[in-house]
């Protein structure tokens, strides 16, 4: 049986990734961002953190990963 994960942990681990996986890409933010999304939400369930637990740590996903994607951007720019 696995233990949940504080939000801090969540929250970590989230920085962590998008540390590792968010880049300035040339085409659509939305279609980057459901990208994003995807791969972080399967990494996240390899670690054992749950969809649900990701929303109640970061809020929307999607909301999350675009203004990560945007910061990213911004700093490449």
């Amino acid at each position: 049986m696995q233990t949940k994960q504080s939000k801090a942990e969540i929250e970590s681990f989230a920085r962590n990734w998008v540390a590792a996986h968010v880049r300035s890409v040339k085409g659509s933010v939305p279609t980057e961002v459901d990208r994003l999304a995807a791969e972080l939400t399967g990494a996240a369930r390899t670690e054992g953190i749950s969809g649900g637990e990701l929303n109640r740590a970061l809020g929307d996903i999607d909301d999350y990963l675009t203004e990560q994607y945007q910061q990213v951007c911004a700093a490449a720019a």
